[in-house]
């Protein structure tokens, strides 16, 4: 984690300029080692950003990009610690060996970043909204790990990320998450769900992993001195076989069904 790597560097920093009399005041030294940490999070984040300038958000890539992985995954776990969030998780071990599509209810612009973090060891993407990508660095290493823009409002452009998104899943590159609520919930209970996304699981022949989130709304409404307690329960696996037998329709009745009893 790099923020308690670099706390640690600028300790040790200060500690062999005090031993070595480069810093000689008790008192300075705190204040130079704050500074120091200070410096080294504005090299990593620059570090980031020259990095992130040469991905190209109009390629498709599909190779695996451990850096994207590495930049994405401390940024997410440094979020975390800021907003002073404690995420608590059930269900890991109903999860498949194999990639999956990931269905969710919809809380909060934290809820992906969130599960990118818990499932980073499956390779995990989203279908995320336009705006995303408006977003500096962050649209771009989301770009990088395997996330897709969706345009509601081309369809031609929606089918193309469905066929991608099923692509990836079916080679095993990704795993790939949907809120099927299609935006935010801001109110209780779930919004209706859109069927079309489910399309994903059938083209990629893959079982849908049904989860559900709560309290990710209150971040943001909470101040950094009081913690958050995020709980995202892995609820229910969809086989393949389900799925290849019915259709979105059904497929997305079953996993707000699934959701709901949950909630």
């Amino acid at each position: 984690m790099i923020l308690y790597i670099l706390t640690v560097v600028s300790i040790l920093t200060i500690f062999v300029l005090c031993f070595t009399g480069i810093v000689q005041s008790i008192v300075l030294a705190p204040i130079i080692a704050i500074g120091m940490f200070i410096l080294f999070v504005l090299l990593w984040c620059l570090s980031a950003f020259i990095y992130t300038r040469s991905i190209d958000l109009k390629k498709e890539y599909d190779e695996y990009s451990a850096v994207s992985r590495y930049y994405a995954n401390n940024i997410i776990d440094s979020l975390n610690i800021i907003l002073n969030i404690k995420v608590h998780v059930s269900g890991l071990d109903i999860l498949p060996d194999e990639k999956f599509l990931f269905v969710c209810n919809h809380r909060s612009a934290m809820d992906p970043l969130i599960t990118m973090g818990i499932l980073r060891d499956y390779n995990m993407g989203f279908v995320a909204k336009k705006s995303i990508y408006k977003v500096p660095v962050i649209a771009n290493l989301m770009h990088r790990c395997y996330c897709l823009c969706l345009d509601r409002k081309n369809i031609r452009e929606e089918a193309k990320t469905i066929l991608r998104a099923g692509k990836l899943v079916k080679e095993q590159r990704a795993s790939i998450g949907i809120y099927p609520e299609g935006t935010r919930n801001k109110g209780e209970g779930l919004l209706p769900f859109l069927g079309g996304s489910f399309k994903i699981a059938k083209k990629a022949n893959a079982p849908i992993v049904v989860a559900s989130i709560k309290n990710p709304e209150k971040i943001f409404k909470d101040t950094i001195f009081k913690k958050t307690h995020v709980y995202l329960d892995f609820l229910q696996v969809i086989d393949k076989e389900f799925v290849a037998s019915h259709n979105t329709t059904e497929l997305s009745e079953e996993a707000r069904q699934i959701i709901a009893e949950k909630l």
